[in-house]
Order: C-alpha cells, then structure tokens, then sequence
C-alpha cells in the first residue's frame, strides 16, 4: 500500500469530503494534489538523444498546497527567512499603553508617541545595564503598532532586542 499524501487523498478524500462542508479551495487542492504527475494533467515522453530509453514525464499541479511541488519553493522561502534573522541572540519585547490612556492618546498623540517610545528605551537600557540581567547596551530596534488584530485601538510598540551588548569597558 503506498504511504504517499496523493495516496491517501486518492483513497480517502471524497469519503472524507462527502461528510463535510469543505470550501472550495480545500476541494481545489485535494484534486490538485490527486493529479499531481498523473496522466490527467498530460506530459511527454523524455528520451536519451540515441532513442535507448524513453519514459513518461507527466505534468506537475503546480498547487502551492501539493508537497511535490511546493517543496522547492517552501525551501526557499525559509532559506531567504534565514538569511534575514539577526546573526545573534534576540529576543521580542512587547511595551503596551494602559488602556485606560486612550482617551488622552486620541488628543495628544504626537506626545504620547514621543513617551512611549522614550519610556520603553529607558526601561529597556536601565534593565539591561544592570549587572543582573545583561551588564551592557544592547541593540534595540522598535516599531509602533496603533492597533489590535481587530482594527480596535491599541497602541503598543513592539521591540527586539538583541541577547547581547557593549559593555562598559567596551567589549
């Protein structure tokens, strides 16, 4: 019995899908991935230029969803992600304005943007200078953020901040 993922679709999808109220784009990547480098979707004959050996190269899907054919660009992908992270330890720090501050935020933003940015930085340095935590100045990159995943109102800045620093003595 083959073990492949196109297999198991081939075996099980429409007893699967026929209990079930799938979109459509489930629907489209299921046969996408069942005629993957089959007959239905055509191909062409590969032969050596003495005409020894020839075989059947059938097409592709070509569906982002299918794991033959999204495995290279997939590896890629996360190849390009890795070549962008930090070349060292970092770590995500979040700094949230108290939500009862909303009301002031709506009138002063200019100001409060200026504070918030300033307050994480100070907090940020005073903390990590400490012996106890860090002993050094660290790298800090910050971002402002104004709203939730709901579009409600929610400023918070988001900041990474890098596992290491300068110490005093300059190392």
């Amino acid at each position: 019995m083959d073990t492949t993922l196109q297999a198991i679709f081939c075996r099980s999808f429409d007893s699967y899908a026929a209990g079930k109220r799938l979109p459509l784009q489930s629907h489209k990547a299921a046969h996408a991935i069942m005629q993957c480098r089959t007959a239905a979707l055509g191909g062409h004959v590969q032969r050596c230029p003495e005409d020894h050996v020839s075989r059947n190269q059938y097409n592709s899907c070509k569906h982002r969803s299918c794991p033959r054919c999204a495995a290279l660009p997939k590896a890629r992908w996360a190849e390009a992600q890795q070549a962008r992270l930090l070349g060292c330890d970092h770590y995500h720090v979040v700094f949230t304005l108290p939500h009862e501050l909303l009301a002031l935020w709506t009138s002063n933003r200019a100001w409060f943007i200026d504070a918030l940015f300033q307050t994480c930085r100070d907090t940020l340095m005073t903390l990590l200078q400490d012996a106890r935590y860090l002993g050094a100045i660290p790298g800090i990159v910050m971002s402002l953020h104004t709203w939730g995943r709901t579009l409600s109102l929610h400023p918070h800045i988001h900041c990474l901040v890098t596992g290491g620093g300068l110490s005093r003595a300059g190392q």
